[in-house]
């Protein structure tokens, strides 16, 4: 089953139950967070798991918070959807400061909750956060997980073109990636739109912002793969600041990425959406899909080893792009997204404008090419295929 197939972020989940007393995993609806953390885990360590989608439960939690988690001691307790009872954080607090043990709970959330003052402080120093992303190439293909990204070390041989395309189209939610009719993937993709817009929305915004506006700037999003704010306020005709509140909280739900300007570029952010399917099925092409797509590979390589980089896009006053600047380990790797099966000098030009400015980083060019080619000791040339 296509929710059942391995994610690759597990692994370092289960090492630091040994490390934090709790631990929690974020990501839009419907990337498989409940099945990862019911079926995949809570049996491998015999926890109790719980969903506060389930209204009974719900309303026990929010009424006795603390008496309902003493209720549940003696082994690990797995809380799905925790969000929707924000009284537990403070409960959990209490119940960690009285005994730090690692791994005693396990949290869920379709929202950043631990951006809410009152709820990180209830978090600090008590919890590992994880975030779960789209699958991968690899995860729907039951692979391991590359470390392309990280390395810079590339394979050309490990998928084909069609699979990356088919992944490019389909996206990574598991609920949809895997049908075959694109009619029921798109009903699949339009009752997550509906309900993200018009239900998740209001239910952690206090219902102060817009369902239609939501919804019209993710089409928006979806005619581009990297829109800034004043742009996109332009496109759906209302005022900037009313814009921004409604992208934050589509950032909080993880349904769109914010990539701030590089320091050495225009510091204007961009948006972009959350899932190349998702982006197709709304109308995008598939080469600006292919960037949205490279760029959930590359967050959710990172994630899975437990990497936080510091991830920019960079354009130039003259409008010389890099799509993505990633920092770590003191090393900078830039990132240009080509769709010339043979690049030649001009796909070439934005790379060494950005080495006068970083002359110690390492630029790839990603192309729809079969093999890695070097044009300099900084500059490669590499394969869609091998980024997964």
């Amino acid at each position: 089953m296509a929710h059942q197939r391995p994610r690759h972020l597990l692994p370092l989940f289960q090492k630091r139950l040994k490390l934090w007393p709790v631990l929690g995993l974020l990501g839009t609806r419907q990337l498989g967070k409940s099945t990862l953390l019911r079926d995949q885990l809570a049996k491998k360590i015999g926890a109790t798991y719980i969903t506060l989608d389930d209204l009974d439960i719900r309303e026990r939690a929010r009424l006795r918070p603390t008496h309902f988690l003493q209720s549940f001691e003696g082994k690990p307790l797995v809380i799905d959807e925790v969000q929707k009872v924000p009284d537990l954080f403070d409960a959990i607090k209490a119940i960690v400061d009285r005994k730090r043990i690692p791994g005693q709970f396990l949290l869920s959330g379709s929202t950043e909750f631990s951006k809410k003052t009152g709820i990180r402080e209830s978090l600090t120093g008590r919890i590992g956060l994880f975030r779960l992303y789209p699958m991968t190439l690899a995860e729907t293909l039951e692979k391991n997980v590359g470390q392309s990204w990280i390395t810079g070390k590339f394979q050309t041989t490990t998928y084909t073109a069609n699979e990356v395309h088919k992944r490019i189209h389909n996206g990574g939610f598991p609920g949809a990636c895997f049908l075959r009719s694109a009619g029921e993937r798109g009903a699949v993709l339009d009752a997550w739109l509906e309900t993200t817009c018009y239900r998740d929305l209001q239910q952690v915004h206090g219902g102060r912002l817009s369902g239609d506006l939501a919804m019209q700037l993710i089409i928006a999003l979806a005619e581009n793969s990297a829109v800034t704010l004043p742009a996109l306020a332009k496109k759906v005709r209302v005022d900037a600041r009313r814009v921004r509140g409604h992208l934050e909280a589509l950032e909080a739900l993880f349904v769109v990425h914010k990539l701030n300007g590089h320091a050495l570029g225009v510091k204007q952010a961009i948006y972009s959406l959350c899932d190349s399917g998702l982006a197709r099925h709304l109308g995008m092409s598939e080469e600006m899909a292919c960037r949205v797509w490279l760029l959930n590979e590359a967050m959710a390589q990172f994630e899975a080893f437990g990497i936080k980089p510091r991830i920019h896009h960079y354009q130039s006053s003259k409008g010389s792009v890099v799509n993505f600047v990633i920092e770590h380990a003191g090393k900078t790797n830039a990132y240009i997204i080509s769709f010339n099966e043979n690049p030649g000098t001009y796909d070439l030009r934005p790379a060494y404008a950005f080495l006068k400015k970083q002359p110690k980083a390492q630029v790839h060019i990603l192309a729809p090419v079969s093999k890695v080619m070097s044009d300099s000791k900084n500059v490669r040339i590499v394969p869609w295929q091998a980024m997964a």
